[in-house]
């Protein structure tokens, strides 16, 4: 070949590339927990069939305490969507679902608010909740 490219290579490789960036952009969506805002929460909740949100705030020491469990959990869980929404930023969300005290974590499922968990809980808590509503 004199400089000239092979169409059936060129379409493979652009095939493979593609392949290689869709599992990519996959394994970025699993195991993560998503800081959400008014523009993605609703998205959010109704694209995942259980989803546990986490309200936050950067001045709440047991957020902190909270924060790595939640981080776990997400690993431990790729089929669950878990969110974060800082409600200091987002104000509007945290009202819309009666959010008092920090940390709150919401458990929805279909889009729904189905339970919730006041306070820095053990990580045996939240799992437990996620069990159930997964039906394990």
């Amino acid at each position: 070949m004199s400089g000239e490219e092979d169409p059936e290579l060129q379409k493979l490789l652009e095939e493979k590339a593609k392949k290689l960036l869709k599992e990519e952009k996959k394994e970025e969506k699993e195991g993560k927990v998503f800081h959400l805002t008014t523009k993605d929460f609703d998205n959010f909740i109704s694209s995942h069939k259980v989803a546990v949100v986490d309200f936050w705030a950067e001045w709440c020491a047991p957020c902190l305490i909270l924060a790595p469990i939640i981080e776990e959990l997400a690993q431990d869980y790729p089929q669950v969507g878990f969110g974060k929404v800082n409600s200091d930023e987002e104000p509007e969300i945290a009202s819309r679902y009666g959010v008092m005290s920090l940390p709150t974590v919401i458990f929805f499922k279909n889009g729904e608010p189905v339970d919730e968990v006041i306070g820095a809980v053990p990580r045996e808590e939240i799992e437990t909740r996620i069990k159930a509503l997964l039906g394990e």
